[in-house]
């Protein structure tokens, strides 16, 4: 797109409204994608600012959590409540105060139609992730496919014996969901065992309150969802594919979740 072309002025918000915010860019066309650790983790699609038009509206990004690791040259940053990834900041004196905006967290915005651009290939730099050790659980039964995965600083961790290989997923468009790009399998809860759940975690639930959304306190990753007085949901937990070690996303028969149209509808919270 040309330079010369107009900005295009953009809303968006945590999913809990604590925090809000406008920015001005070319009109954003493409889904801009990283393949690094902490990128693929939280599904970011990046949009960039021009110039310094990122204007807080409510709330205080001093007060969103920030998570640094590796060389801290970037400060990803989440709101403490929900979990929404919002935004990173560069931290080295070369980029002053650039940001980069997850347009997940955009209102209007419906990235699920754009076009995916290059990919940047980011896990090119620097010292390649290492996935925290894996959880230790008792004999594993016959016939059964073991996974192990974490949030992205390794402070939630969890082994799934799934009695059978993981094949198709759920990617659910509802406003929670669809900002932390999760993409959902459906254990038995019997079936997976934790470390650092619960001290570690912060639960989020809104609406009917029956979903209990649940990201690392300190990194802001998604990791997984259980339920209370929800009957289909008796038994399992809901477990984001993205967090697994190693997994293929691309492999799975991949099911669309219409969420965003159940009732009540997401409102922004004032």
């Amino acid at each position: 797109m040309s330079d010369s072309a107009p900005l295009v002025e953009y809303h968006g918000n945590c999913h809990c409204g604590a925090f809000k915010f406008t920015f001005k860019a070319r009109e954003i066309t493409q889904a801009k994608t990283c393949d690094c650790a902490i990128c693929s983790k939280n599904g970011y699609i990046w949009g960039q600012p021009d110039g310094d038009s990122f204007t807080v509206v409510k709330g205080d990004e001093n007060a969103l959590v920030s998570y640094e690791f590796g060389k801290r040259a970037l400060a990803h940053k989440f709101c403490s409540t929900c979990g929404s990834s919002v935004m990173v900041r560069w931290k080295i004196d070369s980029m002053g105060k650039a940001a980069l905006i997850n347009i997940r967290t955009v209102q209007n915005l419906d990235s699920t139609k754009l076009p995916l651009g290059d990919v940047f290939k980011g896990s090119t730099f620097g010292d390649a992730y290492q996935p925290p050790a894996a959880v230790p659980t008792g004999p594993v039964p016959d016939g059964s496919t073991v996974y192990h995965g974490s949030c992205h600083c390794g402070a939630v961790a969890y082994t799934l014996h799934s009695p059978e290989e993981i094949t198709s997923a759920t990617d659910c468009n509802c406003s929670i969901c669809w900002r932390n790009a999760a993409v959902w399998a459906y254990p038995q809860t019997t079936q997976l065992t934790f470390r650092g759940v619960p001290d570690t975690v912060t639960e989020y639930a809104f609406s009917s309150h029956k979903a209990h959304h649940c990201f690392c306190k300190t990194c802001g990753v998604s990791v997984y969802t259980y339920f209370t007085d929800f009957e289909r949901m008796e038994g399992k937990t809901a477990l984001n594919l993205r967090t697994v070690n190693g997994f293929d996303l691309g492999s799975l028969d991949l099911k669309k979740g219409n969420g965003r149209e159940l009732k009540p509808l997401y409102e922004v919270p004032a």
